[in-house]
């Protein structure tokens, strides 16, 4: 961000980026109905199934648990519904099988509380109460007879994870939201018929692959769009002709709410400041890094923001040009 952005406008990075998003989904979706056109679901213990659909105890809803009754719980009922599950689980079946199946019903009782917007949230609802038959089957049943296949089936099921964890870090159009729901779907009956080989690949290879390049392409955007803002903040509020901060003379002149702004913090006698870019559409704030290049020429000096958008700075006195890079912490 050191050159003068102020010319740029850019568009809805929607237009930009999402026809492709959506496109490359679509074939994946083709090439997952040619692999399997109709995948058989697995059959769970019928007693346990019914067990967990049925209605809860002292209820008034004499009906069994459906779909949409399923979306439609509460989170306290979610919770309470999941334990039950949990607990139908433990009744038998191998130790790794039960501790892999274990982890997926916690993560998604854990997830799905911190999920924005109700439509992908019961997106996820619908795809873990149809997976419900084929939990209670791997439970019972295992994964297969051999180590391999265990250690597919448990992979297959910590991507899974790790999708759905993907999915909740970007922000989706509805078209978008239903073309990978179909994707995932389909994984998921991969895995309901054991083939947990051909569901690891599609997953590492494909479904990430696409989501991980769409979320870098929107995350650049994004930083972009935030680079313009700061640009022609900083010229309209200091004059600057390139984004540039001049310490200490603009901690106060940047102390008001903008999007670029100081702040700081008295904790007993020792100040404590801080530098806080507003970045709307970035869920993982930790993914930026401020970038500091001093006007003496001494090095540049990098640093991550936190979950607001902010970073303690104590710099010597003098000029800092600024610059935004999209870099998502591996850790």
């Amino acid at each position: 961000m050191t050159d003068d952005l102020s010319s740029l406008e850019p568009g809805p990075v929607e237009t930009i980026f999402d026809p492709g998003f959506v496109s490359e989904l679509e074939e994946l979706a083709a090439t997952l109905r040619d692999l399997h056109a109709q995948p058989s679901v697995a059959v769970a213990l019928p007693s346990k199934l019914a067990a967990f659909l049925a209605p809860n105890p002292g209820s008034t809803e004499r009906q069994s648990l459906d779909e949409g009754r399923f979306v439609l719980l509460s989170e306290p009922q979610l919770h309470e519904r999941l334990n039950l599950l949990i607990a139908l689980c433990r009744q038998g079946g191998r130790r790794e099988a039960l501790e892999a199946i274990e982890n997926f019903i916690v993560f998604f009782q854990a997830f799905v509380p911190t999920m924005q917007g109700e439509e992908g949230k019961n997106q996820v609802k619908r795809f873990f109460f149809r997976l419900v038959p084929t939990i209670l089957h791997i439970a019972a049943n295992d994964f297969g007879e051999t180590d391999e296949q265990r250690a597919e089936g448990c992979a297959a099921l910590r991507h899974l994870d790790e999708i759905l964890t993907e999915i909740s870090t970007i922000r989706l159009t509805p078209t978008e939201s239903e073309v990978i729901f179909r994707n995932v779907d389909q994984l998921a009956s991969f895995v309901a018929v054991g083939e947990y080989a051909l569901a690891n690949e599609i997953i590492s290879s494909q479904l990430l692959g696409i989501i991980s390049r769409n979320k870098l392409a929107r995350g650049l955007y994004r930083i972009m769009e935030v680079e313009v803002n700061v640009q022609r903040y900083l010229k309209e509020r200091l004059g600057y002709s390139t984004p540039q901060v001049t310490i200490p003379e603009d901690f106060e002149r940047l102390a008001a709410y903008g999007p670029i702004r100081f702040l700081e913090e008295d904790e007993g006698g020792r100040i404590r400041r801080f530098i806080q870019i507003q970045i709307p559409d970035i869920p993982i704030l930790r993914d930026v890094v401020l970038h500091l290049a001093p006007h003496s020429g001494k090095a540049g000096i990098d640093l991550r923001l936190d979950a607001l958008g902010a970073v303690e700075v104590d710099l010597a006195p003098g000029g800092y040009g600024l610059g935004l890079v999209y870099q998502p912490d591996e850790a």
